[in-house]
């Protein structure tokens, strides 16, 4: 799917789509919620790792009162997509 499908599916722009894929924004959970449905998953499956046992509700919970919980990280979403897509953006490793 391009992006140009994506955004329109998701009622995103191009650039919105754009920016998310190189992790250069942080995006609202509404947004995240429009994409999973465009992409015709959940948004526990855009942040599911492969093998990854689900998360429970008690944990589900607990992230929701984070701080900043309207957000979402946009590297980890750009990962998230990318795996869903069955693509990989090949991130470098960075030292911290």
């Amino acid at each position: 799917m391009s992006q140009a499908q994506l955004a329109k599916r998701a009622n995103v722009s191009r650039q919105t789509i754009s920016r998310i894929e190189r992790a250069a924004t942080d995006i609202r959970i509404e947004v995240v919620e429009r994409i999973a449905s465009a992409l015709g998953v959940t948004v526990a499956d855009l942040f599911a790792s492969t093998g990854a046992k689900r998360v429970n509700d008690r944990e589900l919970a607990r992230r929701a009162a984070t701080p900043r919980r309207d957000y979402v990280d946009a590297r980890d979403l750009l990962l998230a997509v990318d795996e869903a897509a069955g693509r990989s953006v090949g991130l470098p490793e960075v030292d911290l």
